[in-house]
């Protein structure tokens, strides 16, 4: 007898429908919540909330929804709204969701409406916890936006007051610079006027007339130390011409060594204070060369960098650092004025190096970034 066991194993129609229904609910879900995640993605996270929001509306089959997200700080909670709620009596609460960061879903529809299941639900869960992640995504950029306004905002503010500092301090030189021009030069110049006038009346013969020249003589160097004070205390070509052109008239005055001037003609267009600082930093750096190194050459390189920063090197190839020191006197004014150049150059926030060449002398250098300077009102 033969039986026919091909019914038995055969799959019920009724069964593969249902599967199929509940591939294509898994499917229409999993495209639902990559949808989603491609809206937030491409738009603003306004316009993309709405239309997220908007569709989980009809994902539910609600006629109203409502999206709360969490306040920051002590600003307002954002709500977000979309359709229309209808009376309490015909609209019930299809979902609500709340989670751990505080924000709050929820759909509201007519009470006959179809329910949501748990895999429906699960599919919200996941679309609400990617409107949070959207929302505290677009509140940190917004956070941070701020915060670097403020920064620059500060930064603006800190150029305006270096500008005004350095600006009274070249004040104040200039100050003294004409008090020494119509006081202590006047003086000195009259005084060695006067002696010169008197060595030539009391005649070659006279027991003092070697002592009045000497005297003579005192005067018109001090004189002459007065004028080159008066000039480096506030050289007019670094108002008039800029800092390239001051740097290259105070190398021409140099005798005695060989002085090699790469100066860019564009550092006469950097910022002001920017200028007056780096000629500053130079002005010491070559007196130190003068005075201390005993050098027979000395580089003096000034130019601007492609990334916006300024360049000074002044490089000799003296006695270098730690050889035969100074006297404690000119080694503590040496260190005194290796400081100042640092402090000037932190107002640019900007940095100072010097070492000791490879092949002897020293080496000097200073960068600071080139900032347009704003004036405070």
């Amino acid at each position: 007898m033969n039986h026919d066991t091909g019914a038995a194993h055969s799959p019920n129609v009724a069964e593969l429908k249902a599967l199929y229904r509940a591939a294509e609910k898994r499917a229409a879900r999993l495209r639902f919540i990559i949808e989603a995640r491609n809206l937030l993605d491409a738009r603003t996270f306004e316009l993309a909330a709405l239309e997220v929001l908007s569709r989980l509306a009809d994902f539910a089959g609600a006629s109203f929804a409502d999206l709360v997200f969490p306040s920051s700080r002590e600003e307002l909670p954002v709500q977000l709204t979309v359709g229309k709620s209808m009376s309490p009596g015909s609209d019930s609460i299809l979902f609500t969701s709340q989670d751990g960061s505080g924000l709050c879903l929820t759909l509201m529809g007519p009470s006959r409406g179809r329910g949501v299941d748990a895999d429906d639900r699960q599919t919200l869960e996941v679309v609400a916890g990617q409107l949070a992640d959207a929302y505290n995504l677009n509140r940190q950029a917004a956070e941070n936006q701020a915060l670097l306004g403020d920064l620059q905002r500060q930064r603006s503010e800190l150029a305006a007051l270096v500008a005004q500092l350095i600006q009274a301090q070249e004040q104040e030189r200039q100050r003294v610079a004409l008090d020494l021009h119509d006081g202590s030069a006047q003086l000195a110049a009259g005084l060695s006027y006067r002696l010169q006038d008197l060595s030539a009346r009391i005649g070659e013969m006279h027991a003092l007339k070697p002592e009045i020249d000497q005297l003579a003589a005192l005067a018109r160097r001090s004189v002459a130390d007065l004028r080159a004070a008066i000039a480096d205390l506030r050289p007019p070509e670094l108002d008039d011409l800029g800092v390239a052109a001051a740097l290259r008239t105070r190398l021409d005055a140099i005798d005695g060594m060989e002085v090699i001037a790469d100066l860019d003609a564009s550092a006469d267009r950097w910022p002001a204070s920017t200028g007056i600082i780096f000629y500053r930093v130079a002005q010491e750096a070559i007196t130190n060369v003068i005075k201390h190194a005993e050098a027979g050459r000395l580089i003096v390189r000034l130019f601007e960098d492609g990334a916006g920063q300024a360049h000074l090197e002044v490089i000799d190839d003296g006695k270098g650092i730690g050889e035969e020191r100074p006297p404690p006197v000119q080694v503590r004014g040496a260190r005194l004025g290796i400081a100042g150049m640092r402090e000037r150059l932190a107002l640019l926030g900007g940095r100072f190096e010097i070492g000791a060449e490879s092949s002897g002398g020293t080496h000097v250098r200073a960068v600071a970034p080139l900032q347009q300077e704003m004036t405070s009102g």
